[in-house]
């Protein structure tokens, strides 16, 4: 701890001037991700904002200069000063809204050449100057929200069949569909690149579709398994920014019941009443409330004693067998 006017002269010491301006990060109004191209320009769809904090109430800020850069070059500028007209150079030239109060930069018309890295400055009436870290910002084009999907289980053969088609997007957009379980942190079974489909529009967007692409349902299925299919646009920094997501739960991989009986050599089980499962587990038949199984002596072995044969009920609260009764069924 130190006395206030210690503290002062430390932090002057260490340069309280650099305190005295906080600027960015650059971000899209609204909370928005991106710019969507659809919805056209707006206020409230393609403004960028230069937050800013100034600690001392003495100072006002002069001028506001965003710069934007794609591929590394600066292809267009924007200067705002409270008492003159705002400037637009480059690429921003025509495309920017001059009259604003605030210095932040709103996009008056959308094309594709306008997404890329936008930077902006302060400087306040003392000189004082600080520049914000840049920021990608994307302008998407979903071109229409139409989603083909259809998803068919055959209980038969424990398979899943799916096909999807993901509307064409600019710019392209990263895919993946699959079986997806958040036990396993994710998709564990996926459609591969060679079964996805691309197909390629004049105005650089791509569509992405499969066609019956088969998914096994097993034992080793995990019981919170669900197939998804989800696109997103992946920024440079690895963001990822969601477009689309699709989820579908069906009962050939949620039915759960109760698992094979394990027995010694010298005894069989027949199940009846009962339905096997892509999992392996028995449920009750179409006709019937409960599966069970009878537990006999195998072919070759005799029961020795009065207990021929025991019945056990399948308990579908429980998911384990119980037996009718409590005999001991010995075989030799």
């Amino acid at each position: 701890m130190c006395l206030p006017w210690a503290c002062l002269f430390v932090l002057t010491a260490l340069g309280w001037e650099s305190y005295a301006l906080v600027v960015g990060p650059v971000q899209l109004g609204n909370n928005r991700t991106y710019i969507t191209y659809g919805l056209g320009p707006s206020p409230q769809n393609s403004t960028l904002e230069c937050p800013y904090q100034l600690q001392s109430t003495d100072e006002v800020v002069q001028k506001i200069e965003w710069t934007f850069q794609d591929d590394s070059q600066t292809v267009g500028t924007f200067e705002w000063e409270p008492e003159d007209e705002a400037k637009a150079t480059g690429r921003l030239d025509g495309a920017v809204k001059l009259n604003r109060t605030d210095g932040w930069l709103e996009l008056t018309e959308l094309r594709y050449d306008l997404a890329g890295y936008y930077s902006c400055a302060l400087t306040l009436s003392n000189g004082r100057h600080m520049e914000a870290q840049k920021f990608e910002m994307l302008i998407i084009d979903t071109t229409s929200n139409h989603v083909y999907s259809k998803i068919y289980s055959n209980e038969q053969t424990c398979e899943l069949e799916a096909s999807h088609s993901v509307y064409a997007v600019y710019p392209e957009p990263t895919v993946f569909a699959g079986m997806f379980s958040p036990s396993r942190g994710g998709f564990y079974d996926q459609v591969t690149g060679f079964q996805w489909h691309k197909q390629f529009y004049g105005n650089g967007s791509v569509a992405y579709s499969f066609e019956d692409v088969h998914f096994k349902i097993d034992t080793n299925t995990p019981t919170d398994a669900q197939f998804r299919v989800q696109a997103s646009v992946l920024k440079e920094d690895g963001t990822n920014l969601p477009l689309h997501s699709t989820t579908s739960n069906l009962l050939i991989w949620k039915s759960r019941g109760c698992p094979a009986q394990t027995r010694k050599q010298d005894q069989q089980v027949n199940y009846y009443y009962a339905t096997l499962t892509c999992r392996g587990d028995y449920i009750p038949d179409y006709f019937s409330d409960e599966a069970k199984a009878l537990v006999t002596c195998a072919e070759g072995y005799h029961a020795e004693g009065e207990v021929e044969s025991i019945e056990f009920v399948c308990s579908m609260e429980t998911l384990n067998w119980s037996p009718e009764s409590n005999p001991t069924l010995i075989c030799g």
